[in-house]
């Protein structure tokens, strides 16, 4: 799964974002092997986070806005990240929200994504900021609870 998934290639074609590159989403990597693992994911017992499920009609605007308050919130894009050594993709935070299920769309178990800024035309990677997607929603870190 990767930014060419026809799915991806689809939302892309459809949404004002931009691509960057591998070494951008290496910062969320190597940021998330700081923290504790569990088998195949972060240990969420031992690190900080809050839990979003996903509704009956979500992710949808109204689920959208329960990240309001959460480090996710204090930015205007989202880096998501397929893998490392793969090129990511960065766009406005609501967008990617809601499109979640689409983004990473056939992409077996967890996966994780990043707040991002954008300051002069570069991109500034929040990898503290992340947050995991799978089929039960999402959970975001909390750092400053940590």
């Amino acid at each position: 799964m990767d930014i060419e998934n026809q799915f991806v290639k689809a939302w892309r074609n459809t949404h004002s974002c931009r691509v960057v590159s591998h070494r951008k989403a290496q910062q969320l990597f190597d940021y998330l092997n700081t923290l504790p693992w569990g088998t195949t994911r972060i240990d969420w017992d031992k690190t900080p986070g809050i839990h979003i499920p996903f509704g009956d009609d979500d992710p949808q605007p109204r689920w959208v806005g329960q990240f309001t308050d959460t480090p996710l919130g204090r930015h205007d894009f989202i880096m998501v990240a397929y893998a490392p050594g793969r090129d990511a993709l960065v766009a406005a935070r609501d967008d990617v929200l809601a499109d979640l299920d689409t983004l990473y769309a056939g992409a077996p178990g967890a996966r994780y994504f990043c707040g991002a800024d954008i300051d002069q035309d570069t991109v500034i990677v929040a990898a503290e900021d992340f947050a995991e997607f799978s089929d039960n929603g999402v959970i975001v870190h909390r750092p400053e609870q940590g």
